[in-house]
Protein backbone atom coordinates (compact mmCIF):
# COMPACT_ATOMS: atom_id res chain seq x y z
CA UNK A 1 0.00 0.00 0.00
CA UNK A 2 2.87 2.72 0.47
CA UNK A 3 3.95 2.38 -2.92
CA UNK A 4 0.11 2.71 -4.24
CA UNK A 5 -0.14 5.80 -6.54
CA UNK A 6 -4.19 6.27 -5.32
CA UNK A 7 -5.16 4.72 -1.83
CA UNK A 8 -8.97 4.13 -0.93
CA UNK A 9 -9.71 3.19 2.35
CA UNK A 10 -13.44 2.58 3.71
CA UNK A 11 -15.02 4.85 1.44
CA UNK A 12 -18.62 5.98 2.48
CA UNK A 13 -21.50 7.70 0.25
CA UNK A 14 -24.96 8.61 2.08
CA UNK A 15 -27.75 9.88 0.74
CA UNK A 16 -31.24 10.78 2.35
CA UNK A 17 -34.39 9.55 0.66
CA UNK A 18 -37.30 11.31 3.20
CA UNK A 19 -36.45 10.15 6.30
CA UNK A 20 -34.31 7.18 5.54
CA UNK A 21 -30.51 7.91 5.42
CA UNK A 22 -29.25 5.30 2.67
CA UNK A 23 -25.59 3.57 2.18
CA UNK A 24 -24.70 3.68 -1.46
CA UNK A 25 -20.93 3.07 -1.08
CA UNK A 26 -19.82 0.89 2.23
CA UNK A 27 -16.28 0.77 2.77
CA UNK A 28 -15.10 0.34 -0.28
CA UNK A 29 -10.77 0.00 0.07
CA UNK A 30 -8.34 -0.10 -2.41
CA UNK A 31 -5.24 0.70 -4.05
CA UNK A 32 -3.98 1.32 -7.41
CA UNK A 33 -0.13 1.84 -8.14
CA UNK A 34 1.53 3.89 -10.81
CA UNK A 35 0.71 2.47 -14.20
CA UNK A 36 -1.59 -0.67 -13.12
CA UNK A 37 -4.68 -1.07 -15.09
CA UNK A 38 -7.59 -2.12 -11.97
CA UNK A 39 -10.85 -2.94 -13.46
CA UNK A 40 -13.97 -2.34 -11.62
CA UNK A 41 -16.72 -4.82 -12.73
CA UNK A 42 -20.04 -6.07 -11.41
CA UNK A 43 -23.68 -5.06 -12.12
CA UNK A 44 -25.61 -2.74 -12.85
CA UNK A 45 -26.14 -1.03 -9.20
CA UNK A 46 -23.44 -2.11 -8.16
CA UNK A 47 -21.60 0.85 -6.98
CA UNK A 48 -18.91 1.15 -9.89
CA UNK A 49 -19.40 4.54 -11.24
CA UNK A 50 -20.49 6.10 -7.68
CA UNK A 51 -16.35 5.01 -6.67
CA UNK A 52 -15.14 7.08 -9.61
CA UNK A 53 -17.56 10.50 -9.08
CA UNK A 54 -16.49 9.80 -5.49
CA UNK A 55 -12.80 9.63 -6.14
CA UNK A 56 -12.79 13.24 -8.25
CA UNK A 57 -15.78 14.93 -6.26
CA UNK A 58 -18.42 14.37 -8.73
CA UNK A 59 -21.28 13.20 -6.53
CA UNK A 60 -24.76 14.70 -7.55
CA UNK A 61 -26.54 15.73 -4.42
CA UNK A 62 -28.02 14.20 -2.39
CA UNK A 63 -25.44 11.31 -2.70
CA UNK A 64 -22.53 12.81 0.07
CA UNK A 65 -18.96 11.23 0.46
CA UNK A 66 -19.84 10.52 4.22
CA UNK A 67 -16.62 9.00 5.44
CA UNK A 68 -13.34 7.55 4.07
CA UNK A 69 -9.58 8.36 2.89
CA UNK A 70 -8.78 9.18 -1.14
CA UNK A 71 -5.05 9.62 -1.01
CA UNK A 72 -3.57 10.69 -4.42
CA UNK A 73 0.76 10.11 -4.29
CA UNK A 74 0.34 11.22 -0.30
CA UNK A 75 -2.18 14.02 -0.71
CA UNK A 76 -5.88 13.59 0.47
CA UNK A 77 -8.13 14.25 -1.85
CA UNK A 78 -10.71 14.09 0.55
CA UNK A 79 -9.72 17.02 2.96
CA UNK A 80 -9.10 19.46 -0.58
CA UNK A 81 -11.83 22.40 -1.09
CA UNK A 82 -13.76 22.26 -4.08
CA UNK A 83 -11.28 24.83 -6.02
CA UNK A 84 -8.49 23.17 -5.45
CA UNK A 85 -10.16 19.98 -6.03
CA UNK A 86 -10.79 21.07 -9.77
CA UNK A 87 -7.16 21.29 -9.98
CA UNK A 88 -6.69 18.29 -9.29
CA UNK A 89 -9.62 16.93 -11.66
CA UNK A 90 -7.71 17.05 -15.64
CA UNK A 91 -4.14 17.69 -14.29
CA UNK A 92 -3.55 14.99 -12.09
CA UNK A 93 -6.56 12.47 -12.68
CA UNK A 94 -8.36 12.39 -16.51
CA UNK A 95 -11.81 11.10 -16.85
CA UNK A 96 -13.37 9.23 -19.42
CA UNK A 97 -17.14 9.24 -19.29
CA UNK A 98 -19.63 6.73 -20.81
CA UNK A 99 -21.14 9.10 -23.35
CA UNK A 100 -18.37 11.01 -25.07
CA UNK A 101 -21.50 14.22 -25.69
CA UNK A 102 -21.29 14.74 -22.09
CA UNK A 103 -17.79 14.97 -22.01
CA UNK A 104 -17.58 17.66 -24.74
CA UNK A 105 -19.03 21.23 -25.32
CA UNK A 106 -20.95 20.81 -28.07
CA UNK A 107 -20.88 24.88 -29.42
CA UNK A 108 -16.55 24.45 -28.86
CA UNK A 109 -14.58 23.23 -31.84
CA UNK A 110 -12.33 19.99 -30.43
CA UNK A 111 -9.47 22.46 -30.67
CA UNK A 112 -10.91 24.97 -28.42
CA UNK A 113 -11.83 22.49 -25.93
CA UNK A 114 -8.17 20.54 -25.85
CA UNK A 115 -6.11 23.67 -26.66
CA UNK A 116 -7.95 25.24 -23.10
CA UNK A 117 -7.49 21.74 -21.32
CA UNK A 118 -3.95 22.37 -21.87
CA UNK A 119 -3.09 25.60 -21.09
CA UNK A 120 -5.49 25.72 -18.07
CA UNK A 121 -3.30 22.61 -16.54
CA UNK A 122 0.28 22.60 -17.86
CA UNK A 123 2.49 26.09 -18.74
CA UNK A 124 2.59 26.31 -22.51
CA UNK A 125 1.65 28.93 -24.35
CA UNK A 126 -1.80 28.62 -26.55
CA UNK A 127 0.15 28.15 -29.81
CA UNK A 128 2.37 25.17 -27.91
CA UNK A 129 -1.07 24.18 -26.54
CA UNK A 130 -2.55 23.81 -30.16
CA UNK A 131 0.62 21.83 -31.06
CA UNK A 132 0.53 19.65 -28.50
CA UNK A 133 -3.64 19.48 -29.37
CA UNK A 134 -2.56 18.31 -32.78
CA UNK A 135 -0.27 15.50 -31.83
CA UNK A 136 -2.72 13.85 -28.99
CA UNK A 137 -5.85 14.24 -32.06
CA UNK A 138 -2.81 11.74 -33.78
CA UNK A 139 -2.45 9.39 -31.04
CA UNK A 140 -5.69 8.61 -30.70
CA UNK A 141 -6.19 7.59 -34.48
CA UNK A 142 -7.71 10.82 -36.13
CA UNK A 143 -6.88 11.32 -39.41
CA UNK A 144 -5.38 15.07 -40.33
CA UNK A 145 -5.60 16.27 -37.24
CA UNK A 146 -5.00 19.79 -37.84
CA UNK A 147 -8.58 19.71 -39.38
CA UNK A 148 -10.15 17.80 -36.51
CA UNK A 149 -9.23 20.50 -34.47
CA UNK A 150 -11.70 23.09 -36.14
CA UNK A 151 -14.68 20.68 -36.08
CA UNK A 152 -17.41 20.32 -33.63
CA UNK A 153 -18.71 17.59 -31.74
CA UNK A 154 -21.28 16.83 -34.14
CA UNK A 155 -19.32 16.32 -36.82
CA UNK A 156 -17.89 13.47 -35.44
CA UNK A 157 -18.64 9.83 -35.03
CA UNK A 158 -19.39 8.23 -31.71
CA UNK A 159 -16.04 6.48 -31.96
CA UNK A 160 -14.24 8.93 -33.12
CA UNK A 161 -15.86 11.71 -30.31
CA UNK A 162 -14.55 8.88 -27.72
CA UNK A 163 -10.96 8.96 -28.89
CA UNK A 164 -11.00 12.84 -28.71
CA UNK A 165 -12.38 12.12 -25.10
CA UNK A 166 -9.70 10.19 -24.14
CA UNK A 167 -7.32 12.66 -25.75
CA UNK A 168 -8.96 14.98 -22.98
CA UNK A 169 -8.31 13.06 -19.83
CA UNK A 170 -4.47 12.19 -21.24
CA UNK A 171 -3.60 16.06 -22.47
CA UNK A 172 -2.73 17.47 -19.02
CA UNK A 173 -0.57 14.50 -18.51
CA UNK A 174 -2.31 13.21 -15.10
CA UNK A 175 -0.78 9.97 -13.21
CA UNK A 176 -4.29 8.29 -12.95
CA UNK A 177 -7.20 8.01 -15.31
CA UNK A 178 -10.58 6.79 -14.04
CA UNK A 179 -12.28 5.35 -17.45
CA UNK A 180 -16.39 4.88 -16.37
CA UNK A 181 -17.49 2.17 -19.08
CA UNK A 182 -15.81 4.08 -22.28
CA UNK A 183 -17.41 1.96 -24.36
CA UNK A 184 -20.66 1.24 -23.42
CA UNK A 185 -22.18 4.35 -25.81
CA UNK A 186 -20.37 2.81 -28.80
CA UNK A 187 -21.55 0.48 -31.27
CA UNK A 188 -19.62 -3.08 -31.27
CA UNK A 189 -17.96 -2.36 -33.82
CA UNK A 190 -15.73 0.35 -32.92
CA UNK A 191 -15.50 -0.83 -29.34
CA UNK A 192 -12.60 -2.95 -29.87
CA UNK A 193 -10.98 -0.14 -32.03
CA UNK A 194 -11.92 2.54 -28.63
CA UNK A 195 -10.13 0.12 -26.15
CA UNK A 196 -6.96 -0.67 -27.99
CA UNK A 197 -6.60 2.83 -28.77
CA UNK A 198 -6.44 3.22 -24.67
CA UNK A 199 -4.38 0.06 -24.20
CA UNK A 200 -1.47 1.49 -26.40
CA UNK A 201 -1.82 4.92 -24.88
CA UNK A 202 -1.45 3.63 -21.54
CA UNK A 203 1.54 1.42 -22.52
CA UNK A 204 2.85 4.77 -24.08
CA UNK A 205 2.50 7.04 -21.15
CA UNK A 206 2.31 4.97 -18.43
CA UNK A 207 -0.59 6.64 -17.00
CA UNK A 208 -2.45 3.98 -14.20
CA UNK A 209 -6.30 3.40 -15.07
CA UNK A 210 -8.90 2.95 -13.17
CA UNK A 211 -11.51 0.80 -15.64
CA UNK A 212 -15.19 0.87 -14.76
CA UNK A 213 -16.81 -1.43 -16.84
CA UNK A 214 -19.55 -4.59 -16.36
CA UNK A 215 -17.74 -6.77 -19.29
CA UNK A 216 -15.67 -9.28 -18.10
CA UNK A 217 -14.02 -9.51 -21.67
CA UNK A 218 -12.75 -6.11 -21.08
CA UNK A 219 -11.27 -6.82 -18.15
CA UNK A 220 -9.30 -9.66 -19.28
CA UNK A 221 -7.95 -8.27 -21.96
CA UNK A 222 -6.99 -4.49 -19.91
CA UNK A 223 -6.82 -5.13 -16.50
CA UNK A 224 -3.67 -6.19 -14.62
CA UNK A 225 -5.85 -6.76 -11.40
CA UNK A 226 -9.97 -6.74 -10.86
CA UNK A 227 -12.57 -5.00 -7.88
CA UNK A 228 -15.48 -7.16 -7.60
CA UNK A 229 -18.11 -4.87 -6.53
CA UNK A 230 -21.70 -6.06 -4.82
CA UNK A 231 -23.99 -3.24 -3.34
CA UNK A 232 -21.47 -0.80 -2.72
CA UNK A 233 -18.80 -3.28 -1.35
CA UNK A 234 -15.85 -5.24 -2.21
CA UNK A 235 -16.23 -8.72 -2.58
CA UNK A 236 -13.15 -9.85 -4.13
CA UNK A 237 -9.99 -8.23 -5.79
CA UNK A 238 -7.05 -9.31 -6.80
CA UNK A 239 -5.04 -10.43 -9.91
CA UNK A 240 -7.00 -10.10 -12.78
CA UNK A 241 -5.87 -13.61 -14.37
CA UNK A 242 -6.36 -15.32 -11.19
CA UNK A 243 -9.75 -13.95 -10.11
CA UNK A 244 -11.31 -14.80 -12.94
CA UNK A 245 -9.76 -18.64 -13.12
CA UNK A 246 -10.31 -19.20 -9.65
CA UNK A 247 -12.98 -17.19 -7.96
CA UNK A 248 -13.05 -17.60 -4.25
CA UNK A 249 -16.39 -15.34 -4.00
CA UNK A 250 -19.54 -16.92 -4.81
CA UNK A 251 -20.55 -13.60 -6.79
CA UNK A 252 -17.22 -13.51 -8.73
CA UNK A 253 -17.98 -17.60 -9.62
CA UNK A 254 -21.52 -15.94 -10.36
CA UNK A 255 -19.92 -13.61 -12.64
CA UNK A 256 -17.81 -15.54 -14.82
CA UNK A 257 -21.30 -18.41 -15.10
CA UNK A 258 -23.19 -15.66 -16.67
CA UNK A 259 -20.66 -14.28 -19.23
CA UNK A 260 -20.57 -15.03 -22.66
CA UNK A 261 -17.59 -16.15 -23.92
CA UNK A 262 -16.12 -17.12 -27.73
CA UNK A 263 -17.27 -20.28 -28.08
CA UNK A 264 -20.13 -20.78 -24.98
CA UNK A 265 -23.58 -21.92 -26.20
CA UNK A 266 -25.71 -19.26 -24.77
CA UNK A 267 -28.27 -22.08 -23.01
CA UNK A 268 -25.33 -23.04 -20.87
CA UNK A 269 -24.86 -19.59 -19.42
CA UNK A 270 -25.67 -19.76 -15.62
CA UNK A 271 -27.45 -16.56 -14.69
CA UNK A 272 -27.24 -15.62 -10.75
CA UNK A 273 -30.64 -15.66 -9.26
CA UNK A 274 -32.32 -12.65 -8.05
CA UNK A 275 -31.32 -9.28 -8.87
CA UNK A 276 -29.05 -6.48 -6.97
CA UNK A 277 -30.74 -5.23 -3.74
CA UNK A 278 -31.89 -1.59 -3.56
CA UNK A 279 -30.28 0.75 -1.30
CA UNK A 280 -33.57 0.42 1.05
CA UNK A 281 -33.78 -3.57 0.97
CA UNK A 282 -29.66 -4.32 1.72
CA UNK A 283 -29.69 -7.25 3.97
CA UNK A 284 -28.09 -7.68 7.14
CA UNK A 285 -25.18 -9.73 6.95
CA UNK A 286 -23.04 -10.69 3.76
CA UNK A 287 -25.47 -8.59 1.06
CA UNK A 288 -25.24 -11.19 -1.23
CA UNK A 289 -26.65 -13.96 1.24
CA UNK A 290 -30.03 -13.78 -0.39
CA UNK A 291 -28.46 -15.02 -3.79
CA UNK A 292 -26.09 -17.12 -2.30
CA UNK A 293 -26.35 -20.93 -2.39
CA UNK A 294 -23.73 -21.06 0.27
CA UNK A 295 -25.11 -18.80 2.64
CA UNK A 296 -25.74 -19.81 6.26
CA UNK A 297 -26.94 -18.60 9.28
CA UNK A 298 -23.44 -16.75 9.79
CA UNK A 299 -23.80 -15.26 6.18
CA UNK A 300 -26.74 -13.90 7.31
CA UNK A 301 -25.97 -12.06 10.70
CA UNK A 302 -22.86 -10.82 10.34
CA UNK A 303 -21.18 -9.18 7.61
CA UNK A 304 -17.75 -10.51 6.14
CA UNK A 305 -14.83 -8.91 6.41
CA UNK A 306 -12.39 -8.38 3.51
CA UNK A 307 -9.66 -10.75 4.37
CA UNK A 308 -6.38 -12.12 2.49
CA UNK A 309 -5.69 -14.74 0.12
CA UNK A 310 -3.39 -16.09 -2.24
CA UNK A 311 -0.26 -14.86 -0.35
CA UNK A 312 -1.75 -11.37 0.23
CA UNK A 313 -1.95 -10.93 -3.71
CA UNK A 314 -5.83 -10.68 -3.11
CA UNK A 315 -8.42 -10.38 -0.72
CA UNK A 316 -12.44 -11.55 -0.57
CA UNK A 317 -14.86 -11.28 1.85
CA UNK A 318 -16.99 -14.22 2.39
CA UNK A 319 -17.09 -16.50 5.45
CA UNK A 320 -17.32 -19.69 3.10
CA UNK A 321 -14.71 -18.96 -0.13
CA UNK A 322 -14.68 -21.11 -3.12
CA UNK A 323 -11.26 -23.02 -3.09
CA UNK A 324 -11.57 -24.21 -7.11
CA UNK A 325 -13.57 -21.66 -8.58
CA UNK A 326 -16.45 -23.12 -8.65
Amino acid sequence: MSAALLEVRDLRVELKRGKQQLTALDGISFAIAPGEVLGVVGESGAGKSLTGAAIIDLLVPPLKRTGGEIVLSGRHLDALSREDMRKVRGRRIGFIAQDPMTSLNPVLTIGQQLVDTIVTHLPVSKEEARQRAVRWIARVGLSDPARRLDQYPHQLSGGMRQRVVIALALCAEPELVIADEPTTALDVSVQAHVLQVLRDLHEETGVAVMLITHDLGVIAKMADRVAVLYAGRVAEIGPTSEVLRTPRHPYTSGLMRATVAPGLDRKALDPIPGSMPNLSSIPPGCAFNPRCARATAECRSQRPPLVDYRDGAGKHACFHPLEDGR
